[in-house]
This record gives structure tokens, sequence and C-alpha cells, in this order.
């Protein structure tokens, strides 16, 4: 399954919807990218970030119920999956980094996903539409460079509106 990627809310799925696999959130269309925290499609020759997810991988940072800055992904030279971690990189703005910035500057929607812990399980939450406000570029603890960007929840009734398709 291909779904199209678009921007926006996606018909049939409402804010707090659950979903415990990936795959889940690939299959509705919420986020196409099995493992990469950042979701982009090209729009009028411009990448645009359409999703993220918060997985705790990264030191993002739920500063309140309508607030995330989120640190994008990157900054490893290849996830290990038998044996160590590679040593962490500086961040470049380019591919879901530039996507973020791109939509900033453009104003467009993200959808946000957020990996809760719910009992034992661990579950992917959507969370609704944010937008990206601005983003400081500092170094991390590591030393490397880094981008945090701060996005604010779209009030509910903007996601409900009219002018949003469904």
């Amino acid at each position: 399954m291909e779904p199209v990627k678009s921007l926006g809310p996606i018909c049939g799925v409402q804010v707090g919807d659950k979903f415990k696999y990936r795959a889940q959130l690939k299959m509705t269309g919420l986020h196409c990218q099995l493992q990469s925290g950042i979701d982009y499609t090209n729009i009028e020759g411009k990448n645009l970030a359409i999703s993220i997810v918060d997985s705790h991988r990264y030191a993002n940072d739920p500063r309140s119920a309508d607030m995330l800055i989120y640190c994008g992904h990157g900054g490893h030279s290849g996830l290990k999956f038998l044996g160590p971690k590679s040593l962490p990189e500086d961040r470049e703005l380019k591919r879901g980094i530039v996507a973020l910035k791109n939509s900033m500057d453009e104003r467009t929607v993200i959808r946000v996903i957020k990996k809760l812990k719910f009992g034992k399980d661990e579950v992917f939450v959507y969370d609704g539409l944010y937008v990206a406000n601005h983003y400081t570029r500092h170094r991390n603890e590591d030393g490397k460079t880094m981008f945090k960007y701060h996005l604010n929840r779209v009030p509910w009734a903007a996601c409900n509106s009219p002018n949003v398709e469904c």
C-alpha cells in the first residue's frame, strides 16, 4: 500500500487515534516513513514536511500540550542494529530537516504523532496539526550541530473549518 503523501488532516483520522505499529501510520497515510522521524513530499518544486513522529529517540521537548520542540532526525552515520551505535555527526539542513524549514517558511501544517506508553505497551498517538514557528541551531552535549524546531498546535477549530478538505 502506497498512500498519496499530502499536507493537512487525513480523512478518518482523529486527534487521539492510537496505532500500535508504524506500518499502520503508513497504511493510513498519516506518516509514510517506517524509520525516519520526518516525512516530507515535494509540492510545487519544494520539499515540505507533512508529518513528524516524536518517538523519544532524540532530545525532543514537549513544553506543553500545545507546543513541541523537535530535534529532527539524523546525526548518526548509520544506525547499526547489530553492534554498537555509530558516533554522532553534525546535522545539516538537508532532507527532512530542510523540509521542516521550508514548511516553517511557507507556514504549512505538519501532522504530529507521539509515541506514548500505555501500561506495558507503547503506541503511536496522532496529536494533531502543528505549525513550525522558528528554529535554533546550537551544539549538543557531544559538541555536534543540531537544530531545534519550535512547533505550536493549530487550534482544533481551525483543523475542522470548511476550508480544510477531507
